[in-house]
């Protein structure tokens, strides 16, 4: 039985979309320019934090929101003291360029705090760092609430040298961040989207 010419394009797109995945995930990805904030979101294996040193020290912006940082009860004092917060001295970042968000536990609360944030400081832009394929979600997360804030925000990857758009599924930490990112974007498309 031969196949149908449906199907074998069916069979091409599948095979496309497989090897294009890694592309798709971190196309939205910006160069820096001139904003506000800094904002490097939680998660990640310190490449994003490290992206935000590079960012400040390049002079982009003069403070740096660490979002995903847990709840504390002495959380003023302990978040100086993580391993992200110090990681950042030690490139260099005062003290008082630091912001905390301890109360976002996902993206789409990442989201909203940002924004609630920039709003109270009067500031209206930001360069938001995550890991590259995470970068689709980010801009799905953040589009409607900056626009209907009237706020604005360029996504920026992360350090990541061991990230191939092209070959996503050749490592395994990446291919098993690609696979959660579409399942995450298929739930945040059901869950958030009005």
């Amino acid at each position: 039985m031969k196949p149908t010419l449906a199907v074998i394009g069916f069979l091409l797109l599948i095979v496309s979309a497989f090897i294009n995945l890694g592309y798709w995930l971190s196309a939205p990805a910006n160069e820096p320019v001139q904003a506000d904030l800094i904002v490097t979101l939680g998660g990640g294996t310190g490449g994003r934090d490290q992206m935000a040193a590079v960012l400040y020290n390049a002079g982009y912006a003069k403070k740096i929101l660490l979002t995903g940082m847990g709840v504390s009860s002495n959380a003023g004092q302990s978040y100086y003291q993580s391993p992200r917060s110090l990681f950042l001295l030690k490139q260099g970042i005062p003290a008082e360029a630091l912001i905390f968000d301890g109360q976002s536990i996902n993206t789409h609360q990442e989201a909203f705090n940002t924004a609630a944030l920039l709003k109270v400081h009067h500031w209206q832009s930001a360069l938001v760092v995550s890991d590259p394929p995470h970068i689709r979600r980010v801009g799905f997360c953040l589009q409607p609430v900056f626009e209907k804030a009237g706020l604005s925000f360029q996504l920026i990857q992360s350090t990541a040298p061991t990230w191939h758009a092209g070959r996503w599924w050749q490592d395994k930490k990446w291919a098993q961040f690609c696979v959660r990112e579409v399942v995450k974007l298929i739930y945040y498309a059901l869950a958030y989207r009005n």
